[in-house]
């Protein structure tokens, strides 16, 4: 082997060690990113934790998406169930009836968003068919034959369905059912998409037709999903084209017995009447007189005041007094008892004829 193979050699060699550190240093630089994105991975693999009771959990009253009418009943509570695609709300009301079971109005609003990404939790909407409404009744009113109105009626949101039956004792029981959605023509993904369930179970003792279907036609839909084409009511209608126009006269109100401006009462005004002249004071008899002080005396007890009695003597007239009556009657003068006193004060006068006698002298 000369120099030149040597040097060739040695070259080789040199090339080799390069190479090899090269190798090296990407592999130190490749296990430190490893090491370094581990951790972000194991983050995106983690999940939220989840709350017990999320799927279905007791919220306020203030929280009810659909309200029952001013009228009652009233709300006792209100159980939310969260679904990937709906909000599930069982309002429970007041219940007197003695048909078992509790009165309910049921509401679901389809179209949500989902609060889980990972779940698989969705509420199936069921269109409104004669035997699913059967089904319905006979879970809801189990026992009560139910019996459906054959007429065409609609509240505020559209038209709707009800049936009566007969409860225990004197219960009226009601089961309506009613969907809100938009005609089928305007549905889109963008635009008038959702809809919304009702079903309302009412009992009452003593009720009558007209007072529990009026429970169907004011009840109130207070709830929406914040969703620009979230819109189950449809477009709005249009203007009258007779609004503005001529030959279409417009009212305040209907006609009826009602007047259209209530008036005020008018004023009670006092009646003045001009006092005439006292009447004569006519006459007593003198026995009409007497008969009313005796019918007086004896409605009166009689108060006897002892007074002095004067008696003549040989010498002239000396005051005797009397003695004092034991009884216990207040000593109070009354008008009546005078008459009946004068009978028994005797006050003789001195004889002025005997000019001998000593009473000459009380007679001048």
């Amino acid at each position: 082997m000369n120099v030149r193979d040597l040097s060739v050699l040695l070259g080789m060699a040199e090339k080799h060690l390069v190479r090899k550190q090269e190798m090296s240093g990407l592999g130190l630089l490749g296990a430190a990113v490893l090491f370094c994105g581990l951790p972000l991975l194991a983050a995106g693999c983690a999940g939220q934790p989840v709350q017990m009771g999320t799927f279905a959990k007791n919220v306020p009253a203030e929280q009810a998406m659909v309200l029952p009418p001013p009228a009652g009943p009233g709300i006792v509570s209100v159980i939310e169930r969260r679904y990937d695609n709906a909000v599930d709300q069982d309002i429970f009301l007041y219940t007197s009836a003695l048909t078992p079971g509790q009165n309910l109005l049921k509401a679901q609003f389809f179209g949500t968003a989902s609060p889980f990404k990972l779940s698989d939790n969705t509420l199936t909407s069921t269109p409104i068919t004669e035997a699913g409404i059967a089904s319905e009744m006979r879970r809801a009113l189990p026992g009560v034959r139910m019996v459906r109105s054959s007429f065409f009626v609609q509240n505020n949101y559209g038209p709707f369905g009800y049936a009566f039956g007969r409860g225990a004792g004197d219960d009226l029981c009601m089961y309506g059912w009613q969907q809100v959605r938009s005609p089928s023509g305007t549905i889109s993904p963008l635009a008038n998409h959702g809809s919304i369930q009702i079903r309302a179970r009412i009992c009452e003792a003593n009720g009558t037709e007209q007072k529990l279907l009026a429970f169907m036609y004011n009840y109130t839909i207070t709830g929406a999903v914040n969703d620009g084409g979230w819109n189950p009511y449809g477009e709005p209608r249009p203007v009258s084209p007779s609004l503005g126009g001529v030959g279409a006269p417009i009212y305040p109100r209907p006609t009826s017995a009602e007047p259209i401006v209530p008036l005020l009462p008018q004023r009670a005004s006092a009646a003045y009447t001009r006092s005439g002249p006292a009447p004569a004071a006519q006459s007593t008899p003198p026995a009409a007189a007497a008969t009313a002080a005796s019918v007086s005396s004896a409605a009166v007890p009689v108060v006897s005041v002892p007074r002095p009695v004067m008696t003549q003597s040989a010498t002239g007239t000396s005051p005797v007094t009397a003695e004092p009556s034991v009884s216990r009657a207040p000593l109070v003068p009354s008008p009546s008892g005078l008459a009946q006193q004068t009978g028994r004060m005797s006050v003789p006068s001195p004889s002025c004829t005997d000019v001998t006698s000593g009473a000459a002298n009380a007679c001048r």
